[in-house]
């Protein structure tokens, strides 16, 4: 019954803390459905090359090479045909007919044959084929049914400097069963739902492949048109889809190689492929990741200098209204040819800013990095003086959900305070279980720990020093008088005997010893010292005289509750030359702290780091502090602590790792988003799967993992 009543009780304190938060939903501004697809797609655009087929031939040339998961790269033979399909393939040699090409060039060595038709490739998108005849190796231009059109195109051979006479050759009857060709080129619908897998066959109808998707790298033909780059061959319903795998950037060059010669102004290029990369933001909205209508791009064959133009203007969009220009403008909804007027600005030195302010009326350049879609989800009165809310975002790198606790510091009958994980040392708990603890209203995450739960870092309780500081690193400290601050904190210890007039370096609290360090184990560490290792020795300390000393390897040495253990390594020679004096001396531990705790009446402090923001600037302390670069780079969940101007903190977490609800904050995003709240001095707690913030035992955000922590920050009421 009790195990029950207990259970109601938290659904109906959970079901109070529902029923304050209160709905603010806010339309978002620029990111619609289809971009979301996008944006989760990791930016990869899709784009089909032809309409979905029953299967696909490809006549592999130079340095082919077919990629599938599973198994090692296979290099493709060059001249060899292969087929893609999701079922079986049946090799009925084409019936051929006479038709007419243009011969342009004899070998006898096949390798000098294939050198020419690789030339003639790069300059002409007709087939160019070797042909062995009477001992000579031929090279063949085109495939025409009438003999006028082999006219002609021996006709733009001679412009390009290649000399050939017409003649007779074989084609393939393309008419030979129509109702065969219609079936194979019947358009498959987008929507259908994705195939098993696909098998890889070769010219001999043997399967040497299968996999759910192929990729195909280097120079290679499918239906009779050139393909250079690496190109994606995937199941779509009972079809293979063909397709480009590209990104925003990458498919803006493609429309400027498409619309521009590689001679254009660089200011028109720059210019117009921020129109361009507008207009594709609009074709993703409404298409979602895959585009349509764009196979008559040439791509593998991007020249730098597109390259170059779009890289210039990375990221750079159009807005208007604080929207995308082609919500309130149509004219970037199309992806039109560029104006006529636009290469002629940019010769009469118009920059690209000038050129689009001359074009299109109150647009503005804007980095699509800092376009967030922000809403309010929910708010709530968790006690006077202490609020919740839950920010939902969307961004150009993904959704991001931020939790925040708003702490009035001026408000006298709230406490503020970091706590550690059942009361020592070498423990971890629940954050839910040590907010229930200590009967607190709100937590969140403190600092780093290493697995066994001993904290790495400052950890100041009640004027106590549980962990010192590492690396100098950014802790919050608070004051008697509850005042707030963060500081980079250092710390020298020593222990004086006093009676010796002698003092003694102390390396570390509550840690592992080296061989040539001394350590002091208070009762946050718990009753009893750790299994003592042979040469080294424990010294005794209870109402400030030496006890004893402890030698005995193996022994379990216990912490005095009115004094501390100092465990010295077998290589601290200073202390042990007077083992025999020590007995009864007076001693006491000496704490260095800077800035200087006493002085500034610290009686709690918590470590973590970097600092985020100092006098209302970003400042990230990451490399001064020595972090490694799991936490310095990238997106992750965090947990942060911010100081308003009006005398607030602000305890937020950011969920992240999950793709579809959230994906985390950088630390400069961090700082940012904190800022923005207002906060004017911030530094980072411990973050990962740590990141959690608890109200009244309810988790209030979504933890990418379940994890036991070594310390919290809390809030309570007054004792």
């Amino acid at each position: 019954m009790i195990k029950l009543n207990s259970f109601v009780l938290k659904i109906f304190g959970f079901a109070l803390i529902i029923l304050l938060l209160l709905a603010f939903p806010v339309s978002a501004e620029y990111y619609q459905s289809g971009l979301i697809d996008f944006i989760q797609s990791n930016h990869q655009i899709t784009v089909p090359i032809f309409s979905p087929t029953a299967e696909i031939s490809l006549l592999a040339e130079k340095d082919t090479v077919l990629i599938a998961a599973g198994a090692e790269n296979l290099k493709l033979e060059a001249g060899k045909e292969y087929y893609i399909t999701q079922g079986e393939i049946n090799l009925q040699q084409p019936e051929l007919k006479s038709g007419w090409g243009v011969q342009i060039m004899a070998s006898s060595t096949a390798e000098n044959a294939s050198q020419f038709k690789n030339q003639v490739e790069i300059d002409f998108e007709e087939q160019i084929i070797v042909k062995e005849e009477e001992g000579l190796f031929k090279v063949l231009a085109g495939a025409f049914n009438e003999r006028g059109q082999a006219e002609a195109f021996q006709q733009e051979l001679q412009q390009a400097g290649y000399n050939g006479w017409i003649r007779e050759i074989k084609i393939k009857n393309q008419d030979s069963d129509p109702q065969q060709k219609a079936e194979n080129q019947q358009v498959q619908p987008y929507n259908q739902e994705v195939g098993e897998g696909l098998n890889f066959y070769n010219d001999a109808g043997e399967k040497i492949r299968a996999a759910h998707v192929f990729k195909i790298r280097g120079q290679f033909k499918v239906e009779d048109r050139k393909m250079q780059g690496e190109f994606q061959f995937g199941p779509i319903g009972n079809s293979v889809l063909f397709s480009y795998k590209t990104n925003l950037e990458e498919m803006t060059a493609y429309l400027l190689q498409s619309s521009f010669n590689a001679g254009a102004p660089v200011e028109a290029l720059k210019a117009q492929s921020i129109l361009y990369r507008t207009s594709l933001l609009y074709q993703l909205e409404v298409q979602g990741a895959r585009l349509e209508n764009f196979n008559k791009l040439a791509f593998g064959r991007l020249s730098p200098v597109f390259k170059e133009a779009v890289a210039a203007t990375s990221g750079q969009v159009l807005t208007r209204d604080k929207e995308f220009y082609y919500n309130s403008d149509f004219s970037l909804k199309e992806i039109n040819s560029p104006r006529a007027g636009i290469v002629p600005l940019a010769q009469a030195d118009y920059n690209f800013q000038e050129i689009i302010e001359y074009y299109y009326d109150r647009a503005e350049i804007a980095e699509l990095t800092e376009l967030i879609d922000s809403e309010l989800k929910f708010t709530a009165r968790i006690n006077r003086g202490l609020n919740f809310k839950e920010i939902r975002q969307k961004s150009w790198a993904g959704p991001r959900v931020i939790t925040v606790v708003d702490y009035d510091l001026s408000v006298d009958e709230l406490n503020l305070k970091p706590v550690l994980a059942q009361g020592v040392v070498p423990g971890r708990e629940d954050l839910g279980d040590i907010i229930r603890d200590h009967s607190a209203l709100a937590g969140v995450n403190g600092g780093y720990f290493h697995y066994s739960g001993r904290p790495l870092g400052l950890l100041y309780l009640d004027g106590t020093l549980v962990s010192e500081p590492l690396y100098q690193r950014t802790a919050l400290l608070i004051a008697q008088d509850k005042e707030l601050s963060f500081a980079q904190v250092d710390w020298e210890g020593e222990l004086l005997i006093t009676d010796l007039s002698r003092s003694f370096k102390i390396n570390g609290v509550n840690r592992s010893v080296h061989a040539d360090e001394a350590v002091v184990f208070n009762s946050y560490y718990g009753a009893r010292m750790p299994a003592l290792s042979k040469g080294y020795y424990d010294l005794v300390i209870r109402s400030g005289k030496i006890l004893g000393t402890e030698t005995e390897p193996g022994a379990e040495t216990p912490i005095p509750p009115d004094g501390f253990v100092v465990r010295v390594g077998s290589e601290r020679r200073d202390l042990i030359y007077l083992t025999p004096e020590l007995k009864n001396q007076r001693v006491k531990i000496n704490n260095k702290f800077s800035p200087d705790l006493e002085e500034k009446n610290i009686i709690y402090a918590v470590g973590g780091g970097p600092r985020l923001l100092k006098n209302g600037e970003i400042k990230i302390t990451g490399k001064q502090e020595k972090f490694q670069p799991d936490i310095l780079n990238g997106r992750a969940p965090r947990t942060a602590l911010g100081l308003t101007a009006d005398n607030h903190l602000l305890m937020l977490t950011i969920d992240g790792r999950q793709e579809k609800l959230s994906i985390g904050m950088s630390l400069e995003e961090t700082a940012e988003i904190l800022r923005e709240l207002g906060a004017v001095e911030a530094m980072n707690l411990d973050g990962g799967a740590s990141a959690r913030m608890v109200i009244r035992g309810f988790t209030m955000n979504r933890p990418s993992a379940d994890r036991l922590i070594s310390n919290g920050v809390i809030v309570n009421r007054e004792d």
